[in-house]
């Protein structure tokens, strides 16, 4: 709510706490009755408490707020500054009164119990001020990690540099600030704490013999208290002071980490590193080798599921993190997801804004990474050669791959992995269950084929369980039998299956909710999963005994023990703001199932996902949102006869993916949806006409606009016969065919389908829609296509006018207009007020949408144009020739809009008497077999 459309409640008049809840309950109904469980939760996220139980029993009076409190839930409810302290003087005045009345009625035997409630009510509120204190704390925490990992790179630059030069003294300064910074905010035993002491000893043996030798033999101490006994700096440190003992250069010992342990690249997004990764030394060591000497920079992880690819992968970036500036994770497994998360990493390189489409920011960070090296990017479980290929940036950094299949050998070289070495498997059950001997680890290994992702399971249901080793044995043995009695193996190994099996089974003993939450998991994606989804209101469960009967329940602290019941007994482990199962994990929850069973689970999770749907897909602010969800939508099969909810949300999805720029992901899901919806609903149902419109788009913004011709055509046809002519979805395909028509140079038949599209709007919608103003800007078009400049300039005017008034100067819909009104001027012959607007508008596009949009270059294309009709040759060349390169970048050479801008810049070099250049240009034009109309200009 708005300050300035915020209606104040004032409690003066309150006199008791039951005034006080009466006057708070008018202000939860004046911020539209919020949720109790949705204050609570943002409270939390900004750091402060607002339990629901307290606040139901102070709303009914039952119970007199802190003041702490009382001021959480007036922000909550939008109450400005300004007002906040009318509340806050009636809380003082009634505080007062409060503890009068109570001691008052203390006096009396009877009332005891009430003192006995006060002096509870009093723990509580300590327990709450105690619950925001720590919050402030766990905050204060994060802003001085953010301070270590902004200083501590900046500093051991500097006193490297000094003791580069011999400058030792000046080189102890430096480093010993910043160690002087880390012992205030994170102790001398943190392990970056322990790492520049390291350095700084170095630095001091240069100096000072006698306290070298102290700093030394004091941080091996600690060392060995808080770094693992395999830890390359603690070995290090033993190097270094066995050196200095023997009379020795102690900076000659083994190098330490080049990287501060602790402090990782700035673009960074890989999962925490895993504290009990064990062995894989020689595997790792060959990675690096083969990265560094190898000419292509890419390395392949063959191996099948469960091998522990991924962690190679993890733990390999986390070893060498100091040899990269930037390190970023994707998950490949579906190849429609791979643009959306390197359009990320642009993002994060600050090289687009986070509304930027896919393609260009995709372009722009492989020419960004072309040029420099230190960076790793790390693609996991990609699926095959052909699929990955065209993501894989050139130049000088690495590429590390993880896959099940071959056929890498022309992309990358490829490094086999296999089951763990026997004594790795045996140091890796050890270190779970320290009590197993070596021959009983050696036992278990053999049981499991040391497979390492059957070892942790196996090792966690020791862990948790208590069972005895000759116990769980006998229960492994028994269990491939009854695997293969069943015929349920899919494609996981069967130890891997026994061993998730015994703990599916104990986990159904002791937490039937966590199991029953393993069980929609595994119908999802094995990507990231929101822990909001999981432990919020889930969809109606059937009645009596099933599968899902535990999720039959509101009661979320029980459902969120069920999420931790899950990490508990390893089936699902902590992934960046969620939980994630293993692929492996998943195949073998789901094939315990029943087949109609299956169809339960897997009906829930789309529920699910439908009730968690992102929003507006076309609002950029919603789009992170979209980029969690997409890859558990395409999980769920959303083409199948999912449901109403389901599938507008995956219509929504394919809009989403076209919005952000990636007309190839949006093509290929719409593609599915729309066949499959078209045989199971009929062409006629408006969930396949709307994926018959996301298909169209898609093709459009492809640049097929014959294809496009005929969907829009026969899904339009359909459109009015079952939903009517004035139907908003009838109207958008109308809009969309229009649009088509004109790119494929039926100026005519665009108009008149444009024009009955737009009195409809206008009736329908009214005239500030955007949709109507869409139309419009788009009628204008095609009027000026047919040559009625003046008719198209003055619809264009208009539409400016109310784009500015509806959406804002700097609205991509509003910038489209008016280089479309531009346009307009140029051709009625008005040079020098085309230029301006145009260069206004160019200018904007490239502040909002960056250098290489797409609608950036059409500008810039436009202007070209105009330019070139003043006789300002030289200046059209060189602009037309930066647009021409830029949409060979970003759309490829056969794309229409780069064949039309060579086709202008082919003019421009002919007014400049270069007529060889304009004629081989003009050739390699037609060259491309395109013929998309280049003479005509096609408005954005």
């Amino acid at each position: 709510m708005s300050e300035e459309t915020f209606d104040p409640v004032d409690p003066t008049p309150a006199t008791n706490k039951e005034d006080l809840a009466r006057h708070m309950r008018m202000l939860r109904a004046r911020a539209d009755m919020p949720a109790y469980r949705d204050m609570e939760k943002r409270a939390l996220d900004s750091g402060r408490s607002l339990p629901r139980t307290t606040l139901s029993e102070v709303l009914n009076g039952k119970r007199f707020p802190t003041k702490a409190f009382l001021i959480t839930f007036i922000q909550l409810c939008g109450v400005p500054p300004e007002q906040q302290g009318v509340w806050q003087q009636a809380w003082n005045r009634l505080s007062v009164q409060y503890r009068v009345d109570l001691r008052r009625n203390a006096a009396s035997p009877t009332d005891r119990l009430d003192e006995t409630q006060e002096r509870l009510r009093a723990a509580e509120e300590l327990a709450e001020r105690l619950e925001g204190e720590l919050s402030q704390v766990r905050l204060s925490v994060s802003e001085h990690r953010d301070l270590l990992e902004d200083l501590v790179p900046i500093w051991r630059h500097v006193a490297g540099a000094l003791a580069d030069q011999g400058q030792w003294s000046l080189a102890e300064q430096a480093l010993g600030s910043v160690v002087e910074l880390c012992h205030s905010l994170a102790g001398d035993s943190s392990p970056i704490s322990i790492t520049l002491r390291y350095e700084l000893a170095l630095i001091v043996a240069r100096q000072d013999d006698e306290r070298a030798s102290s700093l030394l033999r004091q941080l091996l101490a600690d060392g060995r208290r808080v770094l693992a006994a395999t830890d390359p700096l603690l070995s290090a440190i033993r190097e270094a002071l066995a050196r200095h003992d023997s009379g020795t250069d102690p900076a000659e010992a083994g190098s330490p980490p080049d990287k501060v342990s602790g402090i990782l690249p700035t673009v960074w997004n890989v999962e925490p590193r895993n504290p009990e990764f064990t062995g894989r030394h020689a595997i790792i060591a060959d990675v690096r080798r083969r990265l560094r000497t190898s000419g292509s920079g890419v390395q392949v992880l063959r191996g099948w599921g469960g091998v522990g690819k991924t962690q190679i992968a993890v733990e390999y970036a986390h070893r060498f993190s100091s040899e990269y500036q930037i390190v970023w994770w994707i998950d490949a497994e579906d190849p429609v997801l791979i643009g959306k998360q390197l359009a990320e990493l642009a993002v994060q390189l600050r090289l687009v804004d986070h509304d930027a489409d896919t393609a260009n920011s995709v372009v722009l960070l492989k020419a960004y990474l072309r040029g420099r090296d230190g960076w790793l990017l790390l693609f996991d479980n990609a699926e095959s050669p052909a699929l990955i290929r065209k993501w894989l940036p050139s130049g000088p950094g690495h590429v590390v791959i993880t896959s099940r299949t071959g056929g890498w050998e022309q992309l990358a070289t490829t490094l086999h992995v296999n089951v763990m070495e026997r004594s790795e498997s045996v140091d890796l059950l050890r270190g779970h269950g320290p009590d197993l001997d070596r021959r009983e680890a050696d036992e278990l290994a053999a049981a499991l084929g040391d497979l390492p992702l059957a070892l942790v399971q196996a090792s966690v249901f020791l862990a948790e369980t208590m069972t005895d080793l000759q116990d769980y044995l006998r229960l492994l043995k028994s269990r491939p039998r009854e695997v293969l009695n069943e015929g349920a193996v899919g494609d996981y190994p069967l130890p891997l299956a026994s061993a998730i099996g015994l703990t599916i089974d104990r986990l159904a003993d002791l937490d039937p909710t966590g199991l029953a939450l393993a069980r929609v998991c595994a119908f999802l994606a094995p990507e990231t999963i929101q822990v909001e989804w999981l432990v919020g209101n889930h969809p109606a469960v059937s009645e009596g005994p099933g599968p899902l009967a535990e999720l039959a329940t509101d009661d979320a602290m029980r459902l969120r023990r069920g999420v931790a019941s899950m990490g508990r007994f390893g089936l699902a482990v902590n992934a960046r703001g969620g939980i994630r199962l293993h692929r492996l994990t998943q195949s073998v929850i789901r094939d315990r199932l029943s087949r109609q069973e299956q169809e339960q689970v897997r009906d829930h999770a789309r529920a699910l996902l439908a009730d968690n749907q992102p929003g507006d897909p076309e609002d950029p602010g919603n789009w992170p949102h979209w980029a969690r969800v997409i890859p558990h939508l395409l999980a769920v099969a959303p083409a199948a006869d999912a449901g109403p909810e389901l599938r507008e949300t995956a219509c929504n999805a394919g809009w989403y993916l076209i919005e952000r720029g990636d007309a190839d992901a949006g093509a290929r899901l719409s593609a599915e949806l729309y066949h499959s919806w078209r045989d199971l609903l009929g062409p006629g149902h408006r969930h396949t006409l709307t994926a018959a419109r996301d298909l169209a788009r898609a093709l459009r913004e492809q640049g097929e606009y014959d294809r496009a011709a005929q969907l829009y055509e026969t899904s339009l046809e359909q459109a009015r016969d079952t939903l009517g002519p004035d139907d908003p979805l009838t109207l958008r395909l109308k809009h969309g065919s229009a649009i088509n028509l004109h790119l494929l140079g039926r100026h005519a038949e665009a108009y008149d389908l444009q024009r009955d599209a737009l009195e409809r709007y206008r009736r329908v919608l009214g005239m500030n829609h955007p949709h109507t103003l869409h139309s419009a800007n788009h009628l204008g078009v095609a009027l000026h296509a047919l040559g009625e400049f003046l008719q198209a300039r003055e619809l264009h005017e208009e539409t400016l006018t109310r784009y500015r008034e509806v959406l804002g100067d700097d609205h991509p819909d509003t910038l489209r207009s008016a280089n479309n009104l531009a346009v307009d001027l140029r051709s009625l012959g008005d040079h020098e007020e085309a230029r301006n607007l145009q260069t206004d508008t160019l200018a904007r596009r490239r502040r909002m949408l960056g250098e290489d949009h797409p609608h950036t270059l059409q500008s810039a294309t436009s202007l070209s144009e105009t330019l070139h009709g003043m006789g300002r040759h030289d200046e059209a060349r060189r602009l037309q020739e930066d647009t021409l390169d830029r949409y060979l970048n970003v759309l490829g050479s056969s794309h229409p809009e780069a064949l039309y801008a060579g086709a202008n810049l082919a003019n421009i070099l002919l007014a400049l008497g270069r007529a060889e250049a304009a004629e081989q240009l003009k050739s390699d034009i037609a060259a491309k077999k395109l013929e998309r109309s280049a003479q005509n200009y096609r408005f954005p």
